[in-house]
């Protein structure tokens, strides 16, 4: 199939072509409607031949005009992506350190605990240290007041037994 813009252009061409012909017929005849015909057809062929490079041009701008726009419209695009890229890896990051000082609190409360049970622990083991001290020093205590409760009954037998004797020497 032929090209348009091809085909317009021989159109123009034999136009402005037919146009001469008519202006050198009108001029070699003295006719001046002829060769008026033939101005205002090579006029037509070039006001025609202009309206097209107008076009192009136009049709050049609008292609510019466009690829601009879709520049512009990948770079916003782009611009999107990268907000929403950064606004995710916020995200992510505050859920991470959400995550971290969740664990980082577990530990502390983990240590917190530990801590608190060895020094239970260790109360603990002291008191049964002291339970212990406690009851050797109350066997302690009771074998020296049993000791005691015997010195005082060899003291009484003693001290009757020199009764005794001080009252048989004394009848004597």
């Amino acid at each position: 199939m032929a090209d348009p813009a091809e085909s317009n252009k021989a159109t123009r061409a034999g136009q402005r072509v037919a146009g001469a012909v008519k202006q050198a017929a009108g001029a070699v005849t003295d006719n001046q409607d002829l060769r008026a015909e033939g101005e205002l057809q090579q006029e037509k062929a070039d006001a025609a031949k202009e309206a097209r490079r107008a076009d192009e041009f136009a049709q050049q701008k609008r292609e510019e005009a466009e690829a601009r726009a879709r520049e512009e419209e990948l770079r916003v695009e782009r611009e999107r992506v990268a907000a929403e890229d950064t606004a995710s890896a916020r995200e992510e990051r505050a859920e991470q350190d959400g995550a971290a000082e969740k664990q980082a609190a577990a530990q502390d409360t983990a240590a917190r605990k530990g801590a608190t049970e060895q020094v239970a622990q260790s109360r603990e083991q002291e008191l049964r240290r002291d339970e212990v001290d406690a009851v050797k020093e109350r066997a302690s205590a009771e074998e020296r007041a049993q000791d005691e409760e015997v010195r005082a009954e060899r003291a009484r037998r003693d001290a009757e037994v020199l009764e005794t004797v001080e009252n048989v020497e004394e009848s004597r």
